[in-house]
């Protein structure tokens, strides 16, 4: 499991402190306030406007209190391994930020909220999914940042959003037909994309491609003429020496090698 999440929470609160420790596996806490607060970072004391945000990370204390007697927040509490969730959002870490009231997230909370009481059920794929959209929603919809930066991270989360579609099916998807969705030429789509992923959206084709050809070759009994049309050949003779050229060896003695494993 690549995220895990500790907690949740959206109300109002009558306490005009709040102050934790958290405990157990360190944990980030992500928090949006409704009304001004004073919060504790770093040692220092912050009064904020309306609509901050703050990632608390993990082994640093939560510190924070209202100015009039109670407010209004949401959080979730959580971990993640094997994906850049927050480091990709350009979110800062232990800073404030502001973002445009933010009902998108609220609601998200809400469910998180909800799916955790929800004891009888496995939701764990939908709070993934909902954790991803609240943090997606605060990064497009920051207020402190300037349009340029805005419109940065919007082409950001169009690039992934096409790669994650291109990993979903890579058999369906050629470097024009990317290009075509964002609305640009091949040349200037592949630098943006060598630019933001660091490979070429060709060779990054390729190497979704072989990999899905790896995974069936490993996990499946399909034929390799099954695999080289799964993965978008017009032929096999054509996927087994593109498989070759990427890994060295056939299809058939890959998997061979994997089973005497």
């Amino acid at each position: 499991m690549s995220i895990k999440i500790w907690g949740a929470f959206n109300d109002r609160t009558e306490d005009d402190t709040f102050h934790i420790n958290i405990t157990g596996e360190p944990c980030y806490m992500l928090v949006h306030f409704h009304d001004p607060v004073e919060i504790l970072l770093c040692g220092t004391n912050i009064i904020t406007e309306p609509d901050a945000c703050v990632i608390f990370p993990p082994d640093e204390p939560v510190d924070y209190r209202s100015f009039s007697g109670g407010f209004t927040n949401d959080y979730v509490k959580f971990t993640y391994k094997d994906e850049p969730l927050l480091e990709s959002s350009g979110l800062p870490v232990n800073e404030v930020f502001y973002a445009a009231p933010g009902w998108i997230f609220k609601e998200k909370i809400s469910r998180i909220t909800w799916w955790l009481t929800d004891v009888m059920n496995d939701h764990t794929a939908e709070m993934e999914d909902a954790l991803r959209c609240a943090i997606e929603d605060l990064s497009l919809n920051r207020t402190d940042i300037s349009p340029k930066a805005k419109r940065d991270n919007l082409t950001v989360q169009r690039l992934r959003q096409i790669r994650s579609e291109v990993s979903s099916a890579p058999a369906e998807w050629s470097v024009e037909r990317m290009a075509e969705a964002f609305y640009m030429t091949r040349s200037h789509f592949s630098v943006l994309y060598k630019n933001h992923f660091g490979i070429s959206p060709g060779e990054d084709i390729q190497k979704i491609t072989m990999d899905l050809a790896a995974s069936l070759l490993k996990d499946s009994r399909m034929s390799v003429d099954e695999i080289s049309k799964e993965c978008g050949y017009s032929s096999s003779e054509n996927f087994i020496r593109s498989f070759k050229r990427y890994f060295g060896t056939t299809p058939l003695k890959f998997r061979n090698t994997l089973q005497n494993k």
